[in-house]
């Protein structure tokens, strides 16, 4: 009786912490979607290039794609993506009507909130995370300065997310089981898991993770013939083998001279890890940095870090860096003077660090992290809209099931949507934002 009377004192007194907690992320959730639908109508641009690029060329390739033939729009057009999401805008029936494909890309934009939230919740839902949180946790992309960019002006970054949290969702069943101990994966489902993930890197070539990951966990955790489910992923990839062909290379021939893998470029890789993983790596600190530093390093790992370190900065000579984007650690950085490169060289090493610690948790974080950083290497110049968010969602989704629980926690969650929310407020605050630019035609 005394144990069922505590057990009722335990309810009550938890209920209105429950009714609070969801009456609090209800309205935050609210103020979110409201903000995102705001920028839209004010025409928001976080990013601070957004709308001059889609007046200045996605829109001109969208209507070169609808008024020729796709081999002739293909071959060489003003952008460095692959063409997938310009092919997709020309066969819509308002193609000719900007303002109208502006709105119907947001739409489509927004549905990656609720598309991003069941996927976490797919997968989290067994260790905890409910709706609410899923959600909460999903949302930090509707506060994301590049999504929000992308889903305002229609440009290609938005699509990638709603394929990535498609993939997620297709592998789900068997993702975070251990060995090959899952059925053999149908033939339509493993088309549809190759189609799916190929597609996200036919809009961005950075997206190339996406099906290498997708492909690797059938393997792993199906019993499907490794055979099988390389053939069907080959065939997917027939599209990208034309176009290197037709392009000798990654990127169309007008682009050749100007992106190349450079020093710089792969600095201002590790410093955009370094920055956009802050929020994930205080979330999982509870007592000491021990908890996210791997179980053999001490005192000597410590002296080794800070003299490669040194050895970094002297070898590279830290006096001055030669260009100001990059995103917010390098604009910070130029503006230091004196220690502005070796304050970017610090972010930067800290980056690949942690880059280099995940990698070593696990097979599937080592193909993770080596499929997503790579193309940003093979690429000159990086931004840091192209890192965020999809930092965050590729470990979120695609992460060893070991790391992907570490990560993905209420206070990882809290930390990253407020992290989040600073960017956002930090470029507002750097670019001009609602004075509108002339439209290029």
């Amino acid at each position: 009786m005394k144990t069922q009377q505590k057990v009722a004192v335990r309810r009550q007194r938890a209920a209105p912490k429950i009714n609070l907690e969801t009456v609090v992320f209800s309205a935050i959730l609210l103020i979110v979607v409201i903000s995102f639908f705001l920028g839209f109508l004010m025409g928001e641009d976080s990013i601070g290039g957004a709308r001059f690029d889609f007046y200045k060329f996605h829109w001109p390739i969208i209507e070169r794609f609808s008024t020729t033939s796709w081999s002739m729009a293909v071959a060489d057009y003003p952008s460095a993506t692959n063409p997938l999401l310009y092919m997709l805008a020309s066969l819509s029936p308002f193609h000719n009507d900007p303002d109208t494909y502006r709105g119907m890309a947001f739409a489509i934009a927004f549905l990656t909130w609720p598309l991003l939230s069941w996927a976490y919740h797919r997968r989290y839902s067994k260790y905890g995370i409910d709706w609410l949180w899923s959600s909460f946790g999903a949302s930090a992309i509707l506060v994301s300065p590049s999504f929000r960019s992308s889903a305002i002006w229609g440009t290609t970054d938005y699509l990638p997310f709603v394929l990535c949290a498609g993939t997620s969702l297709l592998l789900s069943r068997f993702q975070d089981l251990e060995g090959r101990e899952a059925r053999p994966i149908g033939p339509l489902s493993l088309i549809t898991v190759a189609v799916v993930s190929s597609c996200a890197f036919y809009v961005r070539q950075f997206y190339a993770f996406v099906p290498a990951i997708a492909a690797y966990l059938v393997i792993r955790r199906t019993r499907t013939s490794p055979f099988v489910v390389l053939s069907v992923f080959f065939l997917a990839a027939l599209p990208e083998v034309f176009l290197i062909f037709l392009w000798k290379g990654l990127n169309p021939p007008r682009f050749h001279r100007q992106f190349h893998p450079a020093m710089t470029n792969v600095l201002t890789v590790g410093a955009i890890i370094g920055f956009l993983s802050t929020p994930l790596i205080i979330g999982c600190i509870r007592r000491s940095l021990g908890d996210v530093l791997p179980e053999w390093w001490g005192l000597r790992s410590t002296v080794i870090a800070f003299a490669g370190l040194l050895i970094l900065m002297f070898a590279l000579g830290a006096t001055s860096w030669p260009e100001a984007g990059g995103g917010i650690v390098v604009k910070a950085g130029v503006r230091m003077g004196a220690l502005g490169t070796p304050f970017i060289l610090t972010a930067s090493y800290l980056g690949l660090l942690a880059a280099t610690f995940f990698s070593m948790r696990s097979p599937t974080n080592a193909l993770l992290a080596g499929a997503f950083v790579l193309p940003f290497f093979l690429a000159f110049p990086t931004y840091q809209h192209y890192l965020e968010p999809s930092l965050a969602i590729a470990l979120f989704l695609f992460a060893d099931v070991q790391t992907a629980r570490v990560l993905f926690n209420k206070r990882v969650l809290t930390y990253n949507f407020a992290f989040t929310v600073l960017i956002l407020a930090i470029g507002i605050a750097h670019y001009d934002l609602f004075n509108d630019l002339p439209e290029i035609k």
